[in-house]
């Protein structure tokens, strides 16, 4: 019999990395909508203290820490913060990443002249930061034999990016964004396979193409190329992200959660 209650969070503690970006916030309100307190972690300040400003204009309070995801140090102190000031961490949402909202500085440059400043730092948040924060966060849920992990990938990660949608656009896919990515993947199947007999669930979500005021021929082309024909609602993720932080996922381990319209289907 199927319940509710299979979705239930009361009292479970989340820390959500990215937390000044665009997607972070709607993470947060799926899961203190099941009862769920939640730690928003940015290394931008200013971006998370508006962030939790947001939120709290719409009644849902979150506690914020800056954290660099890069910094093994960081990291523990992340968990330590959480630890001192909740007791347990039960969920962990990496979702701090480079992206189209968030560049590196040359996050736009072609891939012939994609310089390997840039490679490295996207694959240092993108891939690094997920690793290191599997790692920190992750072991201390091995030690209480509990705890979800869910990655944020992309589609970029399951399939290369159609090139032909972004010329005269003013939007670009990079090279690293995409390897990364795959590289995130890859990263939850191999630590979802060596912790699922210890209680510790680790997953991805693949989110689509997410609307964030796109217009002209980039919004024209997107949606000539997705089944559903329009992109994503930004609060369109928020059943995936409950599904995997909760016990209505007890049996999934190492999976990726394609949520993007049917866009890899076709």
């Amino acid at each position: 019999m199927i319940t509710n209650n299979m979705f239930d969070l009361t009292n479970r503690v989340a820390i959500i990395t990215g937390g000044g970006g665009l997607l972070a916030a709607q993470h947060a309100i799926a899961l203190i909508d099941q009862g769920a307190k939640v730690i928003l972690a940015d290394y931008n300040e200013a971006a998370l203290s508006k962030a939790a400003e947001v939120l709290a204009a719409e009644k849902y309070f979150v506690s914020t820490f800056v954290a660099d995801v890069t910094s093994k140090e960081s990291w523990e102190k992340l968990r330590q913060y959480a630890l001192d000031n909740f007791g347990q961490i039960d969920i962990l949402v990496n979702n701090a990443g480079f992206t189209n909202q968030s560049k590196s500085k040359n996050f736009d440059a072609s891939f012939e002249k994609f310089p390997l400043e840039d490679w490295n730092n996207i694959m240092n948040v993108n891939l690094t930061g997920t690793f290191l924060g599997c790692q920190v966060v992750g072991s201390y849920m091995v030690e209480q034999k509990k705890g979800s992990i869910i990655n944020i990938a992309s589609l970029y990660g399951v399939v290369s990016p159609n090139h032909r949608i972004y010329p005269g656009t003013g939007i670009s896919q990079p090279v690293a964004y995409s390897v990364s990515k795959h590289g995130v993947v890859a990263l939850t199947k191999y630590i979802a396979t060596l912790w699922a007999d210890k209680g510790v669930k680790v997953n991805a979500l693949t989110p689509g193409g997410i609307w964030n005021g796109h217009q002209g021929l980039f919004l024209e082309r997107f949606e000539q190329l997705i089944p559903i024909g329009r992109m994503s609602d930004k609060t369109e993720l928020r059943g995936g992200i409950v599904y995997l932080a909760s016990d209505a996922s007890s049996h999934v381990i190492g999976h990726n959660l394609i949520i993007d319209g049917g866009w890899t289907a076709w």
